[in-house]
């Protein structure tokens, strides 16, 4: 039976089982066979214990199928061997492919040791909401040769499981169609899907054009009560899904075939489900689900699910949040969208939301009079293969909303502080974000950043400044990571902030309180660090929250000491940034286990970079963002990581490059380990060794700029080398230099 302060950290990730929740009529001892079972009464899935041999080799692989109770008609099972949910966001597919459609599972050095299958008996192994079969769990060699056969019996009640699969079930059935056309702007409700693609070859699927959306759908519900609520889709695809009573839709969507996710849990009571399509920089995208899973919940069991956020609250959690790159995929012609994403910021527990108004020298993304804003096209970072996508949706906003002003006005309701950031400077010349000041003036730049040490550049700032003030922000933000090159020497940038500090102060009389100011600058070993005399700003309280940073996906683990020995004993808070970038610190592991390293170093909060990026996408980010704001569930949230990681199955997994077709030179190759006490590791290129490490974080090389070119373009082979007990865990990948 696994320890009920774990329980929400399993559920969420859907990779453990939820003992708090076994009902008496569930045996999880070896009564029933040779192999040992626990059944999550949330997820309802099993969990099945086996033995591997004391004679395996290295390498083994394990199959496992079922078959109708009584019967000889064994097929695979859908199943996933034991691991985190760290290990599930570094999957490689082909490797998700083998377990749940082919039930093989290859396990490491495992001989000798128990090990887990978590089987998923829905839809096959599952008549009328009742589980009864046998499951057999085969261990070979890798040629084939058996080494041991073990099964028992699964028996399971899930009447009480609603499932939503017959999407033709919708209220607006005139919205539906046998054989749509986009232009029809209809969705289908398709009966004729490979199993790979949905659970009973049921589906729903819309297109329309980019530029008119598909009318939305509503599935009825008349359920009382707490249910938790999953969702399937096919791999890629997206959907947005809210319950009535919501005022928000989340984008969902699976990242592998037949994958289950926990979206969230809430009361049903006189709610129904709303189904739209995503949109996308381009216009409204295609949408599709495969099912959705709603699971009752006791008292209990909600408790549970809520445990880990309680507790006090003691760090200070800031969030950067970029309403520019949210209007990439978000028709924003009303006022009140804005209030949506605050109230993911609100959910995901933020204290501080530093929304950015802008860079100096570009177009600015608020309600601006003294500067140009963004009304038009604009371009993007590259998504994909697409090497800079276009966009109408951030001019749209900024003609029909009022960007800041609403920003303000629904934080406050949601009870968030709001600061008004600008990146320190970027002219983007010669590009549709180019500002006019920047146009009329390019004497005062440096190549694309605004020179600070000019005093018309300073008194332009400080103009656009005051009207972030005007508008009523109560907190300002300086980026002096977005971009630092427009600083010249220390001197000049404490000189610019002592201006802020009396520009801000001159405002406090009327506003009856202080205005605080937060900077991100970057850290020691970052380039330009050195012109950033953050010691001065400390000492002459010229800052409130200080968030030393790195840039890009380098310098991710940087020492604070020299930063908490400064603001100790001040009002000045020491918020290190830690990345949520997709080029960063992978989710959960790796990022929590940097916060963790910062709180135990004595840091008064995190800023999370790019909050946004997590915040909007999977509901899981949000959950685990959640924890940052006490230090006592962060180190919950590892008590736990640390006990189940003995149970977990051994392996080593890679994060994945940022940009098609592979690894750029500015980020990192980083290594996730499981199942294996932290220790030495070793990482080979074409045959070559690289580095090694003696201890988590490991990557490819070091953090420092030296190491940019430490994989060439083209493809290689790289060889990992984990040490396990006495002998060495290995994987080769095939990886892709991008130049």
């Amino acid at each position: 039976m696994f320890p009920p302060t774990v329980v929400w950290l399993l559920t969420a990730a859907l990779t453990c089982l939820s003992a708090a929740a076994i009902p008496q009529s569930v045996d999880s001892s070896a009564q029933r066979g040779a192999l040992r079972m626990d059944l999550d009464t949330i997820a309802r899935q099993f969990r099945v214990a086996y033995r591997v041999p004391e004679t395996a080799s290295g390498e083994v692989v394990v199959r496992c199928s079922w078959a109708p109770a009584g019967s000889d008609e064994w097929r695979p099972a859908r199943v996933r061997p034991w691991v985190s949910q760290t290990a599930l966001e570094l999957l490689d597919e082909a490797e998700w492919r083998r377990w749940v459609l082919e039930g093989r599972i290859v396990e490491l050095r495992a001989a000798g040791l128990e090990r887990f299958v978590v089987f998923d008996p829905y839809p096959e192994a599952q008549i009328d909401g009742r589980v009864d079969v046998d499951f057999r769990v085969r261990v070979e060699t890798p040629d084939g040769i058996e080494l041991s056969s073990e099964q028992t019996r699964l028996q399971a009640d899930n009447s009480d499981v609603v499932y939503l699969e017959d999407w033709s079930r919708v209220l607006q059935r005139d919205a539906l169609a046998d054989a749509p056309v986009p232009e029809d702007r209809k969705w289908q409700f398709r009966t004729d899907l490979a199993p790979e693609e949905a659970s009973l070859g049921n589906g729903l699927r819309g297109q329309s054009p980019a530029d008119l959306p598909l009318p939305k759908l509503t599935y009825p519900l008349d359920l009382t009560g707490w249910y938790a609520i999953f969702v399937c889709t096919p791999a890629r695809w997206g959907v947005e899904m809210r319950l009535t009573g919501d005022e928000r839709a989340d984008l969902l969507g699976s990242d592998f075939p037949r994958q289950e996710f926990l979206w969230r849990w809430a009361p049903l009571d006189r709610q129904h489900l709303v189904i739209g399509q995503g949109q996308s920089y381009t216009g409204y995208a295609g949408a599709a689900i495969d099912y959705v899973k709603l699971v009752p919940l006791t008292e209990a069991q909600v408790a549970e699910l809520e445990a880990p956020l309680a507790g006090k609250r003691d760090k200070v959690i800031a969030g950067y949040w970029e309403p520019y790159s949210w209007a990439f995929g978000r028709r924003v012609t009303e006022t009140l969208q804005h209030r949506e994403p605050l109230a993911a910021f609100a959910e995901a527990r933020m204290d501080i939301v530093d929304t950015q108004v802008g860079r100096f020298g570009d177009t600015v993304v608020y309600e601006s009079r003294h500067t140009d804003q963004l009304l038009y096209s604009t371009i993007g970072d590259p998504i994909g293969p697409i090497a800079q996508p276009k966009t109408d949706n951030v001019g749209l906003m900024q003609q029909h909303t009022n960007t800041l002003d609403a920003t303000l006005r629904y934080a406050r309701e949601l009870g968030l502080t709001c600061h008004a950031n600008w990146g320190a400077t970027c002219c983007y010349p010669g590009t549709p974000l180019e500002s006019g000041f920047s146009k009329a003036h390019p004497e005062w730049r440096r190549g694309s950043a605004l020179r600070y040490e000019v005093p018309e550049v300073r008194e332009y700032m400080l103009r656009l400044w005051r009207e972030t003030l005007e508008i009523g922000a109560p907190g300002l933000s300086i980026d002096f990571c977005r971009y630092p090159e427009g600083i010249d020497t220390a001197e000049t940038c404490t000189g610019f902030l002592r201006d802020l500090r009396q520009l801000a102060d001159e405002f406090e009389p009327e506003r009856g309180a202080h205005i605080p100011i937060l900077i991100r600058f970057p850290a020691r070993g970052v380039r330009l660090n050195e012109v950033f005399d953050y010691r001065t700003w400390v000492k002459e309280g010229l800052v409130d929250y200080l968030c030393p940073s790195n840039i890009q996906a380098r310098h991710l683990h940087f020492d604070i000491a020299e930063y908490r020995k400064a603001t100790r004993g001040t009002r000045c808070k020491l918020l290190p940034v830690v990345d949520g970038l997709g080029w960063a610190l992978d989710f959960p592991g790796p990022f929590l286990r940097r916060v963790e390293e910062l709180y135990q170093a004595g840091a008064d909060g995190i800023y999370v970079y790019q909050a946004d990026g997590r915040i909007l996408t999977k509901p899981m980010y949000r959950r685990m963002l959640a924890l940052l704001g006490s230090r006592a569930a962060v180190a919950r949230w590892w008590a736990a990581e640390d006990r189940l990681n003995g149970e977990w199955s051994k392996g080593l997994y890679l994060s994945r490059p940022n940009e098609y077709p592979g690894w750029h030179g500015w980020e990192r190759l980083r290594v996730w380990t499981e199942g294996l006490e932290p220790g030495p590791l070793e990482l080979y290129l074409d045959g070559a060794l690289v580095n090694r490490c003696e201890g988590p974080p490991y990557l490819l090389g070091t953090e420092e700029y030296a190491s940019d070119g430490v994989i060439p373009p083209g493809e290689h082979e790289l060889r990992v080398r984990a040490q396990d007990g006495e002998g060495w865990l290995e994987r080769t990948f095939k990886i892709v230099g991008a130049g």
